[in-house]
């Protein structure tokens, strides 16, 4: 369990994601920061259709053009699903990781140290029906190491486009809803 020490206080979420890190000793371009925010609104584009096609109910019986929708929407998500399941077989299987994540900051364990003031970009796959993972640019804002050897890293998402953030703000609504619904039951 990650630290309270450094969580945000915003709306944010805490999953199990697999995570990949990769450490950038010079920081960020402006070119680097545009390329991976074209790469995240893919993504998040994405991984939003997909959650939001996974909570509808439709109820078999009903008539009409919106459970004619819904039922279509729901057999894309099955394939969607088969699809991506067979493309996992086919990848190597990474270690899920405890990921805490707002809009604006992001809350992870690794086995390597970033120092505070480090720069790393974080590759989260948020979606097993989508096999692509939402790079982030992060620059490190604290990195203590706990009981376990592993160092727990609080970093400042570094993504400045305002469609890009609207839509990480609605993804992580989307998880925190998925959240307490799940602590519901």
């Amino acid at each position: 369990m990650m630290s309270n020490s450094n969580q945000p206080t915003l709306l944010a979420f805490e999953e199990r994601f697999s995570v990949t890190e990769q450490s950038y000793e010079s920081g960020f371009s402006v070119e680097n920061i545009i390329d991976f925010e074209q790469a995240a609104a893919d993504v998040l584009t994405a991984i939003i259709a997909l959650e939001q096609m996974s909570y509808e109910h439709v109820d078999p019986d009903s008539k009409g053009i919106t459970s004619d929708i819904l039922r279509l929407e729901q057999k894309l998500d099955f394939i969607t699903e088969l699809l991506a399941k067979s493309l996992q077989s086919q990848q190597e299987k990474l270690e899920k990781n405890n990921i805490k994540m707002s809009a604006e900051n992001v809350f992870w364990n690794s086995s390597i140290s970033i120092n505070k003031g480090g720069f790393c970009l974080l590759s989260i796959y948020l979606s097993d029906k989508y096999p692509t993972p939402l790079q982030l640019p992060v620059e490190v804002i604290s990195s203590e190491v706990n009981k376990l050897g592993l160092t727990e890293h609080c970093g400042r998402i570094l993504l400045s486009d305002e469609k890009v953030i609207d839509d990480l703000t609605r993804m992580v609504f989307l998880y925190h809803r998925r959240q307490i619904a799940r602590n519901r039951t």
